[in-house]
This record gives structure tokens, sequence and C-alpha cells, in this order.
């Protein structure tokens, strides 16, 4: 295991923040709906009085992952906080995360506060000595849209993302979804020109598997997770049924040991790389290098993070040079307000990636929508 940094990392205490934001607007997918960003973000002080903040992006229910926000701070205070150390290296704190199975969105989190403090210690290894990739100066931005029920509404969100230079129109469908609405908007995506890619949150069931034709045959973009991720044998029968289906996957990979067994079988055409999903930037460099190496198409995924996760997703996407576009639209994009100062631009489609990450966490936001916090102390000794 490489050395992050030349010091120990030093721990005071841990601050835990339960949030929920405002969204500007309803949304819609294959899981459910979603009115508001419950998140829980973790603030690691040390010895000295330097902070970091990370964001543990998994959603208050298990039905994205069996991970869940009240659970994941349950594991972190029971099983990873008590392990903590004053003063440890980096690579200790992944050691003792690694033997607590599962649990990886906390784990992100927690790793994602120490990086922020360790990027201000003497000797930090920055992501461009562990990355292969080179780094850009704008990232592509893509819209995630959810799933509509007037079609002339549908048509205008679309037309007005097309608008904005969205770089990626990502739908999220379901078996449920009147494909007559996307024959109701293909004139305008034929036209434009416009890179078209789905999502169906592992959604489509076994009687269901027919209805991915029209989206397979239809356009040339990737359906993200098509099938449960625990029913790979109907992946394999949507593909045998649907030669023209190219699949990305998402929740199937957590850990680059997924990735290497799906790319053995042939069968991975893209990936969604979700920081918080795979446990974190350490876990996220192993399977970006992986995919540099083997020529595997991987762009960012996001779990509608605040500014705070979605300012460490950037930071990684600089790296994705290959990328058509990435989940990082803009806060104005979700939040009525977010926690950051000033919130995340995009301008004709990109991201500045250097404006972007001079963006302040706001402390005072964080308490005025926090509706719960706690302090963990650590041991001295």
């Amino acid at each position: 295991m490489q050395n992050y940094t030349q010091e120990n990392i030093t721990l005071n205490y841990l601050e835990l923040y339960w949030l929920d934001l405002p969204q500007k607007k309803v949304f819609q997918s294959g899981i459910g709906t979603r009115k508001s960003k419950e998140t829980l973000l973790i603030k690691w002080v040390d010895q000295e009085g330097r902070a970091g903040y990370g964001e543990c992006s998994c959603r208050p229910d298990p039905y994205f992952s069996a991970e869940f926000l009240e659970a994941a701070a349950l594991a972190l205070q029971h099983f990873i906080a008590p392990q903590l150390k004053a003063a440890q290296s980096y690579e200790e704190v992944l050691r003792l995360m690694h033997k607590v199975r599962g649990w990886n969105f906390i784990k992100a989190a927690l790793e994602a506060a120490m990086h922020q403090v360790a990027k201000q210690l003497p000797g930090f290894k920055p992501l461009e000595e562990r990355l292969a990739m080179e780094k850009t100066e704008k990232v592509p931005v893509g819209i995630s849209l959810g799933i509509y029920k007037d079609k002339n509404e549908f048509y205008e969100v679309v037309e007005e993302a097309i608008r904005e230079g969205y770089q990626r129109l990502k739908f999220k469908i379901s078996p449920a979804v009147d494909t007559r609405f996307f024959d109701h908007i293909n004139a305008l995506l034929f036209d434009q020109q416009v890179y078209v890619s789905f999502d169906a949150n592992g959604s489509f069931g076994e009687a269901d598997l027919d209805k991915l034709a029209y989206f397979a045959n239809t356009y040339e973009g990737c359906i993200e997770q098509p099938t449960p991720p625990d029913r790979f044998d109907l992946l394999l029968h949507a593909k045998r049924l649907h030669p023209q289906l190219k699949v990305c996957f998402d929740e199937e990979v957590e850990h680059i040991g997924d990735l290497v067994k799906l790319h053995s079988l042939n069968i991975i055409d893209e990936l969604n790389l979700k920081v918080g999903r795979v446990g974190g930037i350490s876990s996220s460099v192993r399977i970006l290098n992986y995919c540099h190496q083997h020529g595997i198409p991987c762009w960012m995924g996001g779990m509608f993070e605040t500014g705070v996760g979605r300012l460490q997703n950037l930071e990684i996407a600089a790296f994705m040079n290959g990328a058509r576009a990435h989940d990082l639209s803009p806060s104005s994009r979700y939040f009525e307000e977010d926690i950051i100062s000033p919130e995340i631009e995009m301008t004709g489609g990109f991201i500045d990636v250097a404006k972007a990450l001079k963006n302040q966490i706001v402390e005072e936001k964080i308490d005025r929508f926090s509706k719960k916090k706690m302090q963990i102390k650590i041991n001295p000794c």
C-alpha cells in the first residue's frame, strides 16, 4: 500500500450532521419519488483544529443498496470510530475500515473527510500522482431526467436541457414508462444529435425484458442497470434477447474485484463510478486505473449529493478525460440552496474544475439544514 503523506493523520473528534435539503422539484425514478435530499455529513477535526468534510451519499432507505443513512451512522459509531486513534497513518485508517465488511458509503465519507485534512499536511500525495490519466480543465456535464407523467411537460424539459448545453441526456426508465413519450421527443433528440442514455435502476424483471427492445434498438447509448443487481441470470438473458443492448454497470460494482469479473466475462460496455458505492477515493483510484488500462469507458455517477460530495466527485472526474459526460449538474439544478458558496455553476455544458474547487463549505448552512448532529470523541490512548 502506498504512502499518502509523510506525517500521521491526527484526530481529535468527529462530528456527524443529518441534513435535509429542499429540492426545487420532485424527482421520480424506478426506485421511487424524492422531494428533498436527506444526507449525512462527517467532519474530521484534527489535533491542530484542521477540519475536513465527507458526505455519506447513500439513500435514507435500502432501495438502492442495503446500506441506508441511519444504519450507516450506527456502523460508524459502533464499529469504525472506536478503532480510530488520536494519531495514525492514512493507510492504517484504510486497513481498519477494510476489516468491516460492506458499508462502503460511510467508509467513503470518512475517507473523504480525512482526505481533506491530509491535503493540508506536508508531503501529501495528490491525485495527479496516483492516477494514470491526465487532468482536464473542464468536465462535461450530463443531466439525469426523471420519469414524467405529462408528455408535453416532458418535451419542454428535454428542450430546455438541450438549450442549456448538457452533453448527455440520461433518462430514468422503468417497465411502466410509456415509450410514446420518447416517440414524442425523438425528432428533437435526433435533430440536435444529442447523446442519450438510460437508467432503469434495476427495475426490469423477468416479465419485462421484452420492453427493453425499444430502448436497445432505437438508441446507441447504454442502459444503466436494466435488471436487479442480484439477477445476473436475467441480465444475460436480456443480452441474448436484445443483441443491440449495451449495458452500463452501476450497483454490481462495489470493489475492483467486481469490475475484473465483469471485464473477464466481456459483458461490461460502460461503468458508472460512484465514489460512495465503491468505498471511497482510494478504491476509486484503483478502479479508474484499471478502466484506463483496459479501455473500459467510465464516467462519474451521482447520488444527488450536496456541494460537499459533488466537489469531491468533480475533483476525481477531472481525471476521467475520455468520458462523454458526468452526473455533475450544477447546484441550481437540484436545490433551493446548497451548502457551499458560491454554488457549482455550469457554462455551455461544462464545469470549470479549478474555479469550482475554490468554493467553500458554509458551516452556517450546515447548521441550518441539520435535523440532528452528534460529536464522537476519540480516545487519546
